[in-house]
């Protein structure tokens, strides 16, 4: 027979704080909205992100599409992006295009954009609340079947259970000895600089991504140049540099690395891939570069020296990843409060391209557990006792296998 504690504690229901507001905590508020369970998605930026502040572009793939259909947000997603059906390899010295078409065709988007779509649908939904202006600073267990979240601007708030999604730099998982204590973070002798084109070259195709490498073999690195989906449609250039490169051009050199702990104390010079709006990248920066894309890359230069793209050049730290320690990994704490979807919890190089297909996998794996758990317990409606008695399940959704 169930004690009086455990009664209460079925007939409580779980608040989930999600801490990130990216894809990947987004995707997850709008599962869990389907099954019944409250959540708080909290987001440090007080805006929505704007392409001058996170460059990069990215193609989900038929994992990425079928995360997304299974939130019901494909047809939006679909409406809001562009269709890459090709990779195109442009010769830098003569203008030649090959196309390789894709066996699957994905779907295009800045992240920004696709951020905008997933919270649309989540701000509809009845369960969940974003909070916008301070991100989680630091995750305390309050008693059993609660938890404290102290936030960046001071404040705190309670929850039932915490969900880390907020990125390779988790405050979550910092939080709890046995989950950062499983992970190492690891630098790549690599690193990105990149530009904004305010147009489109007339020559470029919208539906595929450009690789460009340059005429010298001694020039150790590539460009990646993709066609943005929004109405003000321009060109995201994404220079790939490998360390060697630094010894025909040191003035490339990157920050220096950045350690656990300190992110966020840059302010957007942490957070930010592009420059912001309001800035201009050195004018010595600028000239070095132009100099070096009309060597190397003369035909890609022609067909975008006539904009100011060298001045929104943005050299970023060298590429980080999670290194997980050893087998058999958790990505939850042991009593089943915390859990760490996405960039927080896996392994997963840049140079993959799957970051946001796999951080949106990881968000449907967790919602999927729980869902089985409810099904296994007859309920209609998550109970606490769903989240909370079974420790394995949030990791088992967790898991990216």
């Amino acid at each position: 027979m169930a004690t009086n504690q455990q009664q209460q504690q079925q007939q409580q229901h779980p608040l989930v704080l999600i801490a990130g507001g990216g894809p990947a905590g987004l995707l997850l508020s709008i599962l869990l909205d389907k099954i019944g369970v409250d959540s708080v998605v909290i987001e440090r930026a007080s805006e929505p992100d704007e392409w001058s502040s996170k460059s990069y572009t990215l193609v989900l793939g038929q994992n990425g599409k079928a995360s997304l259909a299974e939130a019901g947000c494909l047809e939006a997603a679909t409406e809001a992006g562009i269709e890459r059906r090709f990779v195109y390899f442009y010769d830098a010295s003569s203008g030649d295009v090959k196309a390789m078409p894709k066996q699957v065709s994905g779907l295009g988007f800045t992240r920004p954009l696709l951020v905008q779509v997933l919270e649309n649908v989540a701000l509809e939904c009845p369960r969940v609340t974003v909070k916008r202006g301070a991100g989680v600073s630091h995750v305390t267990k309050k008693d059993k079947f609660s938890l404290e979240v102290a936030l960046e601007d001071g404040s705190v708030v309670s929850a039932s259970h915490v969900i880390g999604a907020d990125g390779k730099w988790s405050n979550v998982r910092e939080s709890f000895p046995e989950l950062s204590t499983q992970f190492t973070m690891q630098t790549c002798p690599c690193f990105g600089v990149h530009m904004n084109l305010s147009t489109v070259p007339v020559s470029f195709k919208s539906d595929g991504t450009y690789v460009i490498k340059p005429s010298s073999p001694d020039c150790k690195f590539y460009i990646i140049a993709s066609p943005r989906p929004e109405t003000d449609q321009g060109l995201s250039i994404s220079m790939v540099c490998y360390d060697q490169i630094l010894e025909k051009y040191p003035w490339l050199a990157p920050p220096a690395d950045m350690k656990i702990g300190d992110y966020g104390k840059g302010g957007w010079e942490d957070e930010y891939s592009a420059l912001p709006g309001t800035v201009t990248a050195e004018e010595s920066l600028s000239d070095n570069l132009m100099k070096l894309f009309e060597d190397e890359l003369p035909a890609f230069y022609n067909a975008i020296k006539d904009d100011d793209i060298f001045q929104t050049a943005r050299i970023n730290r060298r590429v980080t990843w999670l290194k997980m320690n050893a087998e058999g990994t958790s990505y939850s704490t042991q009593d089943g409060m915390v859990a760490l979807i996405g960039d927080a919890a896996h392994a997963m190089t840049a140079a993959m391209g799957e970051g946001c297909n796999t951080a949106m996998g990881s968000a449907v794996k967790l919602a999927d557990r729980v869902k089985a758990i409810m099904e296994q317990n007859g309920e209609e409606e998550c109970s606490l006792n769903t989240m909370s008695d079974d420790s394995s399940s949030m990791d088992a959704a967790a898991q990216l296998k």
